[in-house]
C-alpha cells in the first residue's frame, strides 16, 4: 500500500474511532510498526490529528459560532476565490439558491451583468442583490435570526419545500470525516430542505474549515456535487475528501 493510501485508511478510521493505536494499524495496513509512527508524525505535522502514546487521536474541532459582522475580515482572500469559482459556475438565466455567510456574499462581485433567479434564506444576501437590475430574488422570509442574517423555522421552510432550483451554494461552519456541520439546527434542516430540491449541490468550505466539526450535520460529503475551497487545501485531506466528491479550487 502506498503512502498516500496509507494516510486515506488512517484518516477514516481516525473519523470513526477518534483514537488509532500503531499497533491495530500495522496489522491492518500490513507495514511495520515504523512506518505507521512515521505516518502518524507526517500527519501531524499536517495538523490533522495529535500523537498520543501507542497511537493517535483526533484534532481537537470544537467550533465557536461567530457572528456575521465577526466573520466579514475573516480569511477574505480565500472568501473571494471561492466566491468567482460559484460565479463562474451561475449561468446566464439559472435559478439558484445562495445561502447565508460571508463566503457567499463575495459572489456578487463576480456574476458580471448574468440574469439570475436567486432564493435565499438570507438578509445580507437580499439587500447585496435587491437593486441590482440583472437580478430576481425570493427571500424566503419566516424566523429571523441576527446572529447569522438567516430566516428559518416554519414559514421558511415552507417555502423551501415548494420550489426547485438547479444549482445551491451553501456555506458550512465546518466539515469533519464526511459530516457537513453547521452551529444551528433549525438553520440546517433549512438547508437540507434546499438539498433536497436542488440538482447541483455545492458547498462552500475554505481550507480552515476542514476536521472542525459544529452542532449540527445537515449533509453528507458523499451526496454533494463538489466542494469548493482554495489552494490552501492540505494534498492529504484533499486525496481524502476527493474520493468522495469533486474538489474545486
Amino acid at each position: 500500500m502506498i503512502k498516500e493510501e496509507r494516510y486515506r485508511a488512517i484518516l477514516a478510521m481516525l473519523d470513526k474511532n477518534q483514537t488509532v493505536e500503531v499497533a491495530e494499524l500495522a496489522k491492518q495496513l500490513d507495514v511495520t510498526d515504523m512506518t505507521i509512527r512515521r505516518d502518524l508524525q507526517a500527519l501531524e505535522n499536517d495538523g490533522l490529528l495529535i500523537r498520543v502514546h501507542g497511537g493517535a487521536k483526533k484534532r481537537d474541532s470544537h467550533y465557536i459560532e461567530l457572528s456575521h459582522n465577526q466573520k466579514q475580515d475573516i480569511n477574505v482572500e480565500f472568501k473571494k476565490h471561492i466566491g468567482k469559482i460559484c460565479a463562474d459556475l451561475i449561468s446566464d438565466h439559472d435559478t439558484v439558491f445562495i445561502g447565508s455567510g460571508t463566503t457567499s456574499d463575495s459572489i456578487f462581485d463576480y456574476l458580471g451583468d448574468k440574469h439570475v433567479n436567486i432564493v435565499t434564506n438570507s438578509i445580507n444576501v437580499f439587500q447585496r442583490v435587491q437593486n441590482m437590475p440583472n437580478i430576481e430574488v425570493i427571500l424566503t422570509g419566516g424566523r429571523y435570526r441576527k446572529k447569522t442574517g438567516t430566516f428559518y423555522g416554519y414559514f421558511a421552510n415552507k417555502l423551501l419545500t415548494e420550489i426547485k432550483v438547479k444549482k445551491a451554494f451553501i456555506g458550512t461552519n465546518g466539515i469533519s470525516g464526511t459530516n457537513i456541520t453547521t452551529a444551528n439546527e433549525e438553520e440546517g434542516y433549512g438547508l437540507q430542505l434546499v438539498l433536497n430540491h436542488t440538482i447541483d449541490r455545492y458547498i462552500l468550505a475554505d481550507s480552515t474549515k476542514f476536521s472542525i466539526e459544529a452542532f449540527f450535520t445537515f449533509c453528507d460529503v458523499k451526496d454533494i456535487t463538489a466542494l469548493i475551497t482554495d489552494h490552501q487545501l492540505n494534498p492529504h485531506v484533499e486525496d481524502y475528501y476527493s474520493k468522495y466528491t469533486k474538489i474545486i479550487k
